[in-house]
């Protein structure tokens, strides 16, 4: 018994000592390079950090604190929103960093274990893109030489490339399910909207329970749950925006009513064509418990008034008047409109993307 105390003792330890935050130090060199400063970048629970060092002979250090493995970024002024830059990621003790002036994106930096994992996939990346570029280059050599045959090749080889990196950062996830990288992979490479939902779910069942408590897990599991939420099957992901009169309306306040969720914008004649439909059902449907929450796409909100009134749209309608940067857009990763999501009582996602009839269809066989 002693033993198994003193074990669990241990673990206890070794986790608590995971999260106390830990100090590291950056030796820095940089080439080609004539103004006295370089700059340090990095966010921490949501806020933007900045910090510059002095250059001198060539050469630059900093000290710092962190509270886990975190990703930080050179650049070569005070802007880190800067498209020239080094992404590198610290962990304890000591990192190298060399920079060149006029290539900074082109550094290296050695470090601990988060640092080689992020080599490791940037390896992985560099290899796809190489094949890429030469894929590219034998198609374009076959269009040259009018080869249908040798395009269609080079198109199908170019596809199931595709594939083999999709699944080659899935499986980098499955082998580095602890690491920083792999929320990483998750959060940006695979959230792509050409990329099936599918492998960021299988992705992220990879990680390891503990690792999605961190701020790089963390960012994953919340992707992962905003795909969820936008999928049959799964409750609709809430949000809350204003309505025509500024006063906001939430998604999760329709419950108990089968409601369409229609993503539209003034501007968009094929949402325009598609609303006397919208139209049709809401009024035949209406008595029976379906409701209509419109979700505008628009940036100017005389023009959306406009078109309500014109269209005849009776129901609530909402709009951040973000235009096609409507936060919902990135809830749901709706990359096209007219769009919509119909769910049912308890704001379940019960059909997609329902045009014309079929939107009547199924609310008759939902609605009986």
């Amino acid at each position: 018994m002693r033993h198994l105390i003193l074990s669990v003792l241990l673990v206890i330890s070794i986790v608590l000592n995971a999260q106390k935050p830990f100090s590291f130090t950056i030796n820095g060199e940089i080439t080609k390079y004539d103004k006295q400063y370089v700059y340090l970048h990095h966010k921490w629970d949501g806020k933007d950090f900045t910090d510059s060092m002095l250059v001198k002979n060539g050469k630059f250090s900093f000290s710092g604190k962190s509270e886990e493995p975190n990703m930080y970024w050179f650049t070569t002024d005070n802007n880190l929103l800067a498209q020239n830059n080094f992404i590198f990621f610290v962990d304890p003790g000591k990192i190298s960093v060399k920079l060149k002036g006029d290539s900074i994106f082109a550094g290296k930096a050695v470090g601990g274990q988060t640092q080689k994992d992020q080599v490791e996939y940037q390896g992985i990346v560099n290899g796809f893109v190489k094949k890429q570029m030469e894929l590219q280059a034998e198609f374009t050599s076959a269009q040259q030489q009018g080869r249908n045959d040798l395009t269609t090749l080079a198109n199908e080889k170019f596809q199931n490339l595709t594939k083999e990196f999709i699944q080659a950062m899935v499986n980098f996830v499955k082998t580095h399910p602890k690491s920083a990288i792999a929320g990483w992979v998750i959060y940006r490479d695979l959230n792509n909207p050409n990329i099936p939902v599918e492998h960021s779910l299988e992705a992220a069942s990879y990680l390891d329970p503990a690792f999605t408590k961190t701020k790089f897990g963390k960012l994953a599991t919340e992707r992962v749950d905003i795909i969820k939420g936008s999928m049959v099957g799964n409750v609709a992901t809430d949000f809350t925006q204003n309505d025509v009169n500024d006063k906001p309306v939430k998604l999760s306040s329709l419950r108990g009513q089968y409601v369409l969720v229609d993503f539209w914008a003034s501007w968009c004649g094929p949402c325009r064509m598609e609303n006397p439909n919208v139209v049709a059902a809401y009024n035949k449907f209406k008595s029976k418990g379906f409701t209509v929450l419109g979700v505008s796409y628009d940036s100017e909100k005389g023009r959306w008034l406009q078109a309500i009134e014109k269209d005849g749209l009776t129901w609530t309608q909402v709009s951040d008047l973000k235009g096609w940067g409507n936060e919902t857009a990135k809830l749901f990763g709706i990359t096209g409109i007219p769009s919509n999501l119909l769910l049912d009582k308890d704001g379940k996602i019960v059909a997609k993307n329902l045009r014309g009839q079929a939107l009547e269809q199924k609310l008759e066989e939902l609605l009986k």
